[in-house]
């Protein structure tokens, strides 16, 4: 039978058939996939290469802010004089030692009113305080010498104040023991030396710390 149409038989009027327009389609399928793959790449790529950029700037304006630091540390806190530094922690170890000392009697005596159980408990009561007191400072000062990121200074005053509650348990516990002793007599002036005395090493603890901060505590330059 004569085709009138005149196209191939199947065909659909471009000359080519369903099989080879299905394999067409499929070859522009794969190449626009294959242009989205380049893309998503370059996208990671670029996304990437942003956070690298990023994380180096960061790197950068924390070695800065340090390198800033430090040069307003050494004028003026002479930070390269080890050997004074070294001097000055000996003598604030010394002064927490002698401190911890003379109001040991006081905390081990005035243990007694607290009728614990056996005697020897008072020495794990003075041991206590003092670690507690030695702990506040320690933290005090590794906290208060540190910045962040931002140049902004860690908080750190509120474990000075812990030390400063810490010592005042010990002093009260210290001078309780001497109005002991002295049976609460009120009028008495060798009560009051030994009351003033107590209170005098403890006072003097704290500055000692609070001068030593002063000068291991480098000022945070903010970016």
């Amino acid at each position: 039978m004569t085709n009138l149409g005149g196209r191939p038989k199947g065909g659909t009027g471009n000359g080519k058939s369903a099989k080879e327009r299905i394999a067409r389609a499929k070859r522009e399928f794969e190449v626009e996939q294959h242009k989205a793959d380049l893309d998503t790449k370059r996208v990671e790529a670029a996304l990437a290469q942003a956070a690298s950029e990023r994380k180096a700037e960061q790197a950068k304006r924390v070695h800065d802010l340090y390198v800033v630091q430090e040069e307003k540390r050494a004028p003026q806190f002479q930070i390269d004089q080890r050997g004074t530094l070294i001097l000055l922690a000996s003598l604030a170890a010394i002064m927490f030692v002698t401190t911890a000392v003379l109001t040991a009697d006081g905390t081990i005596g005035s243990a007694v009113a607290a009728r614990y159980a056996f005697p020897w408990f008072g020495f794990l009561l003075f041991g206590a305080i003092e670690v507690a007191i030695l702990v506040f400072l320690l933290v005090y000062y590794v906290r208060g010498s540190r910045i962040d990121h931002d140049g902004t200074p860690v908080k750190a005053a509120q474990w000075f104040v812990a030390m400063i509650a810490a010592s005042i348990v010990a002093v009260a516990a210290s001078v309780y023991h001497v109005v002991d002793l002295y049976s609460f007599d009120w009028t008495s002036v060798d009560m009051w030396v030994g009351v003033g005395l107590r209170l005098t090493t403890t006072v003097f603890f704290v500055l000692v710390a609070k001068a030593v901060a002063t000068v291991l505590f480098a000022k945070a330059v903010r970016l």
